[in-house]
């Protein structure tokens, strides 16, 4: 701050009133004042109670912040060595910007701290990025490190403001109006005689530049411009030279410097120009220099995310895990993970059309099939971009454009090739999300060639080509201004170099006319190949009904198509871009996804693969990835390896395949017997992000290690070994009943009517609660009334969501897996209407698809996780599946999630489900008021459990035409199948 104005604003420390504790798990704090020498702190007594955690002392503080301004702050502290944090809240309390010091040594002496703007960093939230403009509240919280107890003492917390001098300005001529000193105002100007002119700033001493824009008063200086700057006027670096210019601005992308003087230098005859010298943010990274572009051009001259609006995505994939390309809502493809994109503009009627000029609809091939469609519509035509994997696995896009009209047509299609993923910043992951680098552009016999790798090659249509370097502005809106640059040939050393193919199109009235354009994988051109066959690879959902349900059965297909398109090799990954890594946990789910729609294969080469990277001591990772396996340690990895192992026997009955991975099923439970701590459940460990700052005793990892232990029980009893089995269901046993007595203790130490998700934090989490049932049906251990209670509590909360009666920004769609325990509680009618929200909530809904995250506002740009995320797709298959059939360890239970509506006409059909105890056919249809016929086919063994929809009692049961005692009031058991069973209801 020094050798400049400031504004101060008031100690905001001193009332230690005005501050609330929020703590997280078993962590206290206490906030109170405290006297110091120069008046009033606050003081933050903590204790992290030998666990992990974070405390948090937060303010409502609604300011206005201005364009510079620093946070100020004397700081001591006692105690370990913890994490601080300063965090500023926004009015509507949900995006964060903070300043971390990850170790935070304690002390006698008195330090003064200063956060300048530029150091707070965009934490999480809707928003995306950016920088705040006002605040809603202050934060200061202590994350735990070494942990313990301590105190930290904040006094003369400030907001400064910090005001920059005007500079002085001198330039090589000026013209009245538009002087020197107006450069960075209204604008300078030149006098017309001058040849080579030039404008200078001077602020006496350093200060701080983050980027620079020009704005000029008429065409940019086609032979460029250089920026100059000096200390001392005599001696002048270069700081950027532009060889070649276009457009209404230039934008400089500058590393951060402390300048005195600047000078802009043309090397021609210019109308003037007006210097804007943004914030900090400009070029805080590359993507906020491609937002701050953004910004300041005509909306549809860049993809909608460089606006900070959410544009969702979904794969183009092939069955063997090749695709690697992503299509968005809009119709931009990005041609390769982490690669540049293809967008479509159409000139027509007189002008420029982009996706923000048009109306849009996405459709997949069949319905279901991950070859996308987006649809553009305006007057009298329509534009269908389809992407597809080839069996080469070659990328094919095809532009077809159909004049509605019932003239002739005349349209220029051009297919921009430009530095932008379809992900976005806020998606960032290992190199995938924003902008990408291409740095070289060459046309050569009908194809491009970018960079030195791929190509894109044109099919079935004549083509013209240009090329231009980033300094000769902004491709599309030259094309929007009716410019067609002569270039076919570019260089860029910046790395932002665009091209535009242009196709001449001219349909015939109500004809259309189509252009395709291709990427092969390497330098061979298949791209004359057919499509990915995903008819032959993936056969249709096994359950079908009535009306909704058809649409609900192509979701499921859909799902399972996605989970195959993401492998990696063998690797099962969820998201095609951010989540491309090997989750256990998701693994898991996304097996048993594929097993019940008659995918074996791909499951059984994801076990042997990941079992490759099991420690010797048994210990399964949560994740391993190309880089190898993740050092986490997240404790229902060990379970949840068993449980897909056996759920791949019981479908395959492959006992070559059992006895090949034997061995580390052995190791898996004995590291579980070994790893037990003395009240015989699991270490702490941080089995999903929330536990993160602090490991816990998460209920999820005991649910996951007793159907382990019990699966590894079953195999071992399978493959003879008697006496293994013995022992290991006693362990089952004894984990079980050390769970069921934790979970009970905790709930009557905490007074909860409702099941918790962990020991520390006690916390509400129906969605892990949820598994439970799914793993261990409605096991007699946990309590019923709070089981109940449980889900009773999500349903309301999910009411008053619905209908806006309370204030969220986002959840997630995980929680579509409670359909399946509202299923097995018996609570099938809530279990429909939940499965019909989630179903509703697909995004785009035509794409078939979840991300991990849902906002509230679709356009925001908040973090999605991934999209598609796979295992919610496969926690919705088995939800959806869960409706006509789901197993448990004796038994498959059929109809337990229908409804009576649904039996009415033809009924629902099942053909050829496969099933853990074989292979199930059944048709279930209403006869009359009160006869129910089941129609059961042959293939399935063991016992069947039939739970119809029914609106009274069952009064009576024929099997086969005899009379049928095996059932209750609301459930028949059969031996086995065939059957024909009817079921009498009592009169109402």
């Amino acid at each position: 701050m020094k050798g400049r104005r400031a504004r101060r604003s008031a100690d905001f420390s001193a009332a230690a009133s005005a501050w609330s504790p929020v703590c997280a798990g078993a962590a206290a704090l206490r906030i109170s004042a405290a006297a110091t020498t120069r008046g009033a702190a606050l003081r933050l007594d903590y204790d992290f109670k030998a666990a992990g955690g974070f405390v948090v002392a937060r303010r409502a503080l609604r300011r206005a912040l201005p364009e510079f301004y620093a946070l100020r702050f004397r700081l001591r502290a006692k105690g370990a060595v913890n994490g601080l944090e300063l965090k500023l809240v926004d009015v509507s309390g949900r995006n964060v910007w903070r300043r971390t010091w990850p170790r935070l040594p304690a002390g006698r002496r008195w330090r003064t701290i200063e956060v300048p703007d530029r150091e707070l960093e965009f934490a999480w939230g809707p928003a995306g990025g950016g920088r705040p403009t006002e605040i809603g509240a202050l934060e200061f919280a202590i994350v735990a490190g070494e942990g313990g107890a301590g105190t930290v003492w904040i006094a003369g917390l400030e907001l400064v403001e910090r005001r920059l001098p005007a500079p002085r300005a001198r330039a090589s001529s000026q013209r009245r109006g538009f002087e020197a000193r107006r450069v960075l105002e209204r604008g300078w100007k030149p006098r017309a005689g001058d040849a080579q002119p030039w404008v200078q700033l001077d602020w006496r001493k350093p200060r701080e530049l983050d980027g620079l824009v020009i704005e000029w008063a008429g065409a940019a200086p086609a032979s460029g411009f250089r920026v100059r700057v000096s200390d001392d006027g005599r001696r002048w670096k270069t700081w950027y030279a532009a060889a070649r210019a276009g457009g209404a601005r230039s934008y400089l992308y500058l590393s951060r410097a402390a300048v005195r003087r600047l000078r802009l230098e043309l090397g021609e005859a210019c109308a003037g120009a007006a210097l804007r010298l943004p914030p900090f943010e400009f070029s805080r990274s590359i993507e906020s220099f491609w937002h701050a572009v953004a910004a300041r051009e005509p909306r549809g001259a860049f993809p909608r995310w460089l606006l900070r609006e959410q544009s969702l995505w979904t794969p183009v994939g092939a069955p063997d895990g090749s695709g690697r390309a992503l299509m968005n809502e809009d119709g931009l493809v990005e041609v390769g993970a982490g690669s540049f994109s293809l967008e479509p503009m159409l000139w027509l009627d007189g002008r420029l059309h982009t996706w923000a000029d048009v109306k849009s609809k996405q459709e997949l091939h069949a319905g279901w099939m991950p070859l996308p469609a987006v649809i553009w519509s305006g007057r009298g035509w329509r534009l269908t971009v389809r992407a597809e994997a080839t069996a080469g696995r070659a990328l094919r896009v095809a532009y077809r454009f159909e004049n509605r009209r019932a003239a002739p047509g005349a349209a220029d299609l051009f297919v921009l090739l430009r530095p932008f993923q379809v992900t976005p910043p806020w998606q960032s992951f290992r190199g995938f999300g924003g902008v990408s680098r291409i740095h070289r552009l060459v046309w050569r016999e009908g194809a491009v060639q970018v960079n030195d790798g791929a190509r894109v090659l044109v099919r079935g249509a004549p083509a013209a080509f240009c090329a231009t370097a980033f300094d000769e502005g902004p491709l599309a809106v030259r094309l929007a201004q009716g410019e067609w640059p002569q270039r076919t040939a570019v260089h860029d050393a910046f790395g932002f170099a665009s091209g535009a193919l242009r196709f001449t199109l001219r349909p015939g009235a109500h004809q259309a006319a189509e252009v395709v354009v291709c990427v092969p994988p390497d330098a061979e051109d298949v791209c004359a190949e057919p499509a990915a066959d995903w008819e032959a690879a993936l056969a249709p959902a096994p359950w079908n009904g009535p009306g909704w349900l058809e649409d609900a059965a192509r979701a499921a297909r859909t799902a399972a198509a996605h989970i195959l398109a993401l492998r990696d090799g063998a690797a099962l990954q969820p998201g095609p871009r951010r989540y491309t890594r090997a989750w256990i946990r998701d693994g898991v789910t996304m097996g048993a996804a594929l097993l019940r729609m008659g995918r074996a294969r791909e499951v059984g080469d994801f076990l042997r693969w990941y079992a490759l990277h099991q420690r010797a001591d048994g210990f399964v990772p949560c994740i391993v990835d190309r880089e190898g396996a993740d050092p986490t340690v997240e404790h229902d990895s060990h379970g949840q390896f068993l449980a897909l192992l056996a759920d791949h026997f019981r479908f395959t009955r492959d006992a070559a395949f059992l006895e090949a991975l034997w061995p580390h099923a052995q190791a898996a439970v004995h590291y579980i017997a070994a790893a037990r701590e003395r009240d015989g459940l699991m270490p702490a460990s941080i089995s999903h992000e929330g536990y993160a700052a602090q490991p816990v005793h998460s209920y999820w990892d005991g649910f996951w290690t007793l159907r382990g232990l019990r699966d590894a029980a079953f195999l071992a009893a399978a493959l003879g070994r008697k006496a293994q089995a013995r022992r290991w269901l006693a362990l089952a046993a004894q984990f079980g009943a050390a769970l069921y007595q934790d979970i009970e203790a905790i709930r009557k130490q905490k007074r909860l009517d409702y099941l918790p998700a962990s020991r520390e934090w006690a916390d509400f989490d129906p969605a892990a609660t949820a598994n439970a049932l799914a793993l261990l049906d409605v096991p007699p251990g946990l309590d019923r009334a709070a089981l109940e209670k449980t889900f009773d509590r999500y349903l309301a909360d999910w009411r008053r969501r619905g209908r806006g009666e309370t204030d969220w920004a986002s959840y997630t769609p995980y929680e579509v897996r409670i359909v399946g325990a509202l299923v097995r509680l018996g609570r099938r009618a809530e279990a429909v209407r939940l499965l019909r929200y989630f179903l509703a909530e697909r995004r785009p809904r035509a794409w078939n698809q979840w991300p991990e995250i849902a906002w509230r506002d679709p356009r925001a740009p908040g973090h999605l996780g991934d999209l598609p995320h796979a295992w919610i797709g496969a926690e919705y298959l088995l939800a959806l599946r869960s409706l006509y059939v789901y197993e448990r360890d004796d038994a498959l239970v059929l109809a337990a999630g229908l409804t009576p509506a649904m039996l009415d006409g033809e009924g629902v059909r099942l053909h050829a489900a496969p099933t853990a105890f074989g292979t199930l056919g059944y048709r279930l249809r209403r006869l009359d008021a009160r006869r129910l016929r089941f129609e059961i086919a042959a293939g399935v063994f063991g016992r069947l459990i039939l739970r119809p929809p029914l609106r009274s009692a069952i009064a009576g049961v024929t099997v086969d035409g005899a009379a049928w005692r095996e059932h209750d009031a609301r459930a028949v058991t059969l031996p086995g199948a065939p059957a024909e069973v009817i079921i009498h209801e009592r009169m109402v």
